[in-house]
């Protein structure tokens, strides 16, 4: 297995050995951070809800991988996941906080009055991704910055920025470089690139499909659909938007996998598509479905063409730990209002012996070990999935169950031993950290829980600094 690391979201972001910390003009204005705080320690984080504002902590970089920043590693605070077993080919986990606002983009969306430079415009300047006007802060680069070439107040302007990033590098626990000195994002290409003629692909057309979750419908996933389009055109991408289980999401996940497993059949044949790569995305319960999928001998003729499994809020583990009273207790009565197959088996409560559960049978059929990327996205702030159930590793409470406790190590054994033995898989954990306000869905975790579908800010920046890679 290879050794990756990336990940990113809307307000924080921590990680395991070396780090990367990308804040903007606005970070340095002496705002204040925003305080996230969750169940684990995680790393020192800096997170400005002001505009042109990112802050990001990566860790656990593989030397082996090409990247255009270079950290350096140092110890991480977090623990151990509490893995059953122990190997060095295991990938060791990323993390990344995002803090945005509506301009803290690639981009402006709004031009802003900036001083000129001689012998070059603020017109003039244009961004790599979309090719459109810069900012006042993308027209001058640290390593352009030349104080014959610019007016009074420009110049005071950048060396006020300048003295504001060295104060920021001294309160750094870590090695850090700023996003806007990143000279590669994960994709250059224009989001509106001339029209050109249609080009033949032998090998086949990319077929992406998005599942939703617990009562959703197609339109859910609409968003990550546009980043991927928009960030990489011309890629003869296909999307699948399931709704074929839209109108129950309360029935059990064997139904659910069948009419999904029906759905992409009859889509390809009814196209008459020559798939050349498969991924799937997933939101909450839609990853269970799609995992169950991929055991279903119909679809056997189409695991060597697996490619990416995007994990947004994935309950791999089930629900049985969630340490949310209030949410479970929900559920519960949820489930028992609808007669919900699908909640009885993310708690284990559909067979007696927890070893003949579905979730814990599932663990145990191949299937996600032939994708080349495994990305799991989960979120400490979001109460409906666990947040060890969405990365797929132990939590304190299943070690001191010592009922149930010892299955869970099980499953996860399961899970990701076949990862680190398979050479071609990947697997990568992203840890997301939104900039959420004080509201009741908030305070109930549903904010977080959505935010990785409809935050825009998130998705464009998640897409842009990492998640492309994976669909090319």
């Amino acid at each position: 297995m290879n050794r990756s690391s990336s990940v990113i979201s809307d307000s924080g972001i921590e990680s395991e050995p070396s780090s990367v910390a990308w804040p903007l003009e606005a970070a340095l204005r002496g705002r204040p951070p925003l305080d996230f705080s969750s169940e684990r320690e995680i790393p020192q984080q800096i997170v400005c809800p002001n505009d042109d504002t990112l802050s990001v902590d990566l860790k656990g970089i593989s030397a082996s991988e090409k990247e255009p920043l270079d950290c350096q590693t140092k110890p991480s605070k977090i623990p151990n996941s509490g893995l059953a077993f122990v190997n060095k080919k295991m990938v060791e986990v990323v993390n990344m906080s995002v803090s945005c606002a509506p301009t803290c983009l690639p981009f402006s969306s709004v031009l802003r009055d900036s001083p000129s430079i001689s012998g070059m415009s603020a017109r003039q300047a244009t961004s790599p991704i979309t090719h459109q006007p810069l900012g006042s802060f993308g027209i001058i680069s640290s390593s352009s910055l030349n104080p014959l070439n610019m007016d009074d107040e420009t110049n005071e302007r950048m060396l006020n920025f300048y003295k504001a990033k060295e104060e920021l590098f001294k309160e750094l626990s870590f090695q850090a470089s700023l996003y806007s000195d990143l000279p590669l994002l994960a994709s250059d290409l224009p989001y509106f690139p001339p029209e050109e003629d249609d080009e033949e692909f032998d090998d086949g057309i990319h077929l992406v499909v998005c599942v939703h979750g617990l009562d959703g419908n197609s339109a859910d996933l609409r968003l990550v659909k546009t980043f991927i389009e928009l960030g990489l055109p011309g890629s003869r991408l296909d999307f699948l938007m399931s709704e074929r289980n839209q109108t129950d999401t309360f029935a059990d996940f064997d139904t659910m996998t069948d009419r999904l497993l029906d759905e992409i059949i009859q889509h390809i044949q009814l196209y008459n598509l020559t798939i050349g790569r498969i991924s799937f995305i997933g939101h909450s319960l839609g990853n269970i479905i799609i995992r169950s999928v991929l055991t279903r001998p119909r679809f056997r003729c189409y695991l060597p063409k697996l490619h990416t499994f995007l994990s947004l809020s994935g309950p791999h583990l089930g629900t049985l730990y969630n340490n949310s009273t209030l949410v479970s207790t929900g559920l519960w009565l949820m489930q028992k209002l609808k007669k919900s197959g699908s909640l009885l088996q993310l708690t284990f409560r559909d067979h007696v012996d927890p070893r003949k559960t579905f979730l814990y049978l599932l663990s145990q059929k191949p299937g996600i070990q032939f994708f080349k990327n495994v990305v799991l996205v989960a979120s400490p702030q979001d109460r409906y999935v666990p947040f060890h159930s969405a990365r797929i590793e132990m939590c304190k409470t299943a070690l001191k169950d010592r009922t149930t406790g010892p299955v869970y190590t099980e499953m996860i054994n399961n899970l990701l031993q076949p990862l680190v033995e398979a050479k071609e898989c990947r697997l990568i954990r992203q840890n997301v950290f939104h900039a959420l306000p004080n509201t009741a869905n908030t305070l109930i975790g549903r904010a977080a829980h959505i935010a990785v579908l409809d935050s825009e800010l998130f998705l464009e920046k998640f897409f842009l600094v990492a998640g492309l890679n994976y669909f090319k």
